[in-house]
């Protein structure tokens, strides 16, 4: 059976059915597929500590070689809160480089930063994919980043235009980040938006999430 898959969730806990990309939100790597990275919000102690890029991205290396961990991040940028700008950026080009050395795709929290999001990613040419989690922007941002084949992830509240744009562009994933929502739900809203079964939405998204990691494959 075609799984609901949860892209990025806050929430360890698992049901039947639904494989989940838990955000390691204390640093420590459960035995699930996770991901894990330093938040922006984070990047304030950089403030406090000169040293804080260096060390935080020293020990995030040694986790994110793990098997079970599938993303880098969620990392990014945000310009609500947090460091500066440029030492947000350092950090997140930190990532960007450590995506590309162990060849794991990158969960993105963006606010206020779209701009500077596609800049670098035409500035790196990645190889690896990169996913922006929770987008409720409208559909003209959706299209800078999908334009930039950057990927966007849906939760429970969601621009309907920005959502049929990301499913034309085969770049749809789904998650349930920190609501508590039932991600069961979210397909539920995104299915009916799209005019399309909930089964065929579940395909969609699985076999993407197969070539984004082989470990979603069903045995």
């Amino acid at each position: 059976m075609i799984p609901f898959i949860d892209i990025h969730t806050h929430n360890s806990q698992t049901s039947k059915g639904v494989v989940s990309v838990v955000n390691c939100d204390d640093g420590v790597v459960p035995d699930i597929w996770c991901s894990i990275g330093v938040h922006p919000w984070q990047s304030i102690q950089a403030s406090s500590d000169a040293d804080f890029v260096d060390k935080s991205m020293k020990g995030l290396e040694s986790k994110c070689v793990l098997p079970q961990v599938l993303f880098i991040g969620e990392t990014g940028l945000d310009a609500n809160r947090g460091a500066d700008m440029e030492t947000q950026k350092v950090l997140f080009l930190r990532h960007v480089a450590l995506s590309e050395k162990l060849k794991k795709p990158l969960i993105i929290h963006c606010v206020k930063a779209i701009e500077d999001i596609v800049a670098i990613h035409k500035q790196q040419h990645p190889t690896q994919r990169w996913l922006i989690h929770g987008f409720r922007k409208k559909a003209i941002l959706a299209s800078q980043l999908l334009h930039q084949d950057i990927e966007l992830s849906f939760g429970p509240f969601f621009d309907a235009d920005a959502m049929k744009l990301a499913y034309e562009s085969n770049a749809l994933w789904l998650e349930t980040d920190d609501s508590g929502e039932s991600i069961v739900d979210v397909y539920q809203k995104a299915a009916e938006l799209l005019s399309i079964s909930v089964d065929e939405l579940k395909l969609n998204i699985y076999q993407r999430a197969v070539l984004l990691s082989s470990s979603f494959r069903l045995e």
